[in-house]
């Protein structure tokens, strides 16, 4: 927590893996202010599909911090670290925590993901009926979807896939 700051300040931590929400509750549970952001996710198992609640962000969980506080949240079960950016704690915004919340409250589908592709790139299909199947990525068509060219029997086939479903091949 910056010295000079009193006034509390949404901070990021980290949690133990699948910990998001165990750590939400034991927050609940001291009264500490906390944030986890979930958005509802189709699964299928072999036997059913189902509609379930998972967090946007896994691993992290968004907490209000007064110097009071910083310690007891660092001490809750589940919470392994705060999170740093360039050596500064990772505080959100309020204008950034708006807008998170207003996209939470839409009807837009979306994923977070880490993945970097760039065109060009050699890229494989993890799910869905191409599974297995490796292509040059063209581009990038939203967030959801990628284009994706794909050699078969000497033609090119360009095929818009969701990008949740697309991993880059490790070239090496």
């Amino acid at each position: 927590m910056a010295e000079n700051s009193k006034a509390p300040q949404w901070h990021v931590v980290y949690t133990l893996p699948r910990h998001e929400k165990k750590a939400a509750r034991e927050l609940e549970l001291q009264g500490l202010e906390h944030w986890l952001p979930l958005h509802k996710v189709r699964k299928q198992w072999s036997d059913r599909r189902k509609w379930v609640e998972e967090p946007l962000f896994r691993s992290y969980l968004f907490v209000l911090v007064t110097p009071k506080t910083y310690f007891d949240i660092l001490n809750t079960y589940g919470i392994v670290r705060y999170l740093f950016h360039e050596g500064k704690p990772a505080i959100l915004r309020d204008s950034e925590m708006e807008t998170l919340r207003r996209l939470l409250d839409s009807t837009y589908e979306m994923e977070v993901t880490s993945l970097q592709l760039t065109p060009g790139q050699r890229v494989r299909v993890e799910q869905g009926p191409l599974m297995g199947q490796t292509g040059i990525l063209i581009k990038q068509s939203s967030n959801q979807s990628v284009r994706v060219d794909f050699d078969i029997l000497q033609r090119s086939v360009v095929v818009t896939v969701p990008l949740k479903f697309i991993r880059p091949v490790d070239e090496g």
